[in-house]
């Protein structure tokens, strides 16, 4: 069995549900975060700082690194970190890219996760995410969700890439 952390998952792009269709979902949860990216570390691993939770609930830090390894599927290493060592971090954002606002709302799926990731940026459009043991495990999401295409390997909806300009790419090309 290996030791390396890997993230299987698929990724699809979603019409923004309503507040009240969200809210609908059974055990759901909504989370606040807030994710900076920082310049690429020397070993290729794209490393970013997020802050989760809320006002009230109180807040997380983590420090991640990824990389990406196959189809729906990467390496990822993930600390809690202080708040402290948050905000050092943030001194090494990469100037190129903005930060990202959004709430994760997540759901029981079976024995797995959703997690809808509503963005401050967009009015229409959101992603939907399921961690999986395996990448060709099916998925069945919510028919309350309207699923435009499944964007796993497409490098344009990674939030790397949304933070770049803070706007979905254009949906008439797949390029």
């Amino acid at each position: 069995m290996s030791s390396v952390p890997y993230e299987i998952e698929r990724k699809y792009l979603i019409r923004r549900p309503s507040e009240a269709v969200l809210r609908a979902l059974p055990g759901v949860q909504a989370t606040e975060i807030t994710q900076t990216y920082l310049t690429m570390g020397d070993d290729g691993f794209g490393r970013r700082v997020r802050r989760r939770g809320s006002e009230a609930a109180g807040w997380e830090h983590t420090y991640t690194r990824k990389k990406k390894v196959a189809f729906g599927k990467r390496i990822e290493l993930e600390d809690v970190i202080s708040e402290a060592e948050y905000r050092a971090l943030l001194a090494e954002a990469d100037p190129a890219l903005q930060t990202v606002h959004k709430v994760r709302w997540s759901a029981p799926l079976g024995a797995r996760v959703l997690e809808v990731d509503v963005y401050a940026f967009s009015e229409t459009l959101a992603t939907a995410e399921v961690e999986l043991g395996d990448i060709d495990e099916p998925v069945t999401l919510p028919e309350t969700l309207e699923v435009i295409r499944d964007v796993t390997d497409d490098p344009r909806f990674t939030n790397l890439a949304l933070s770049r300009t803070l706007a979905f790419p254009p949906l008439d090309t797949k390029e």
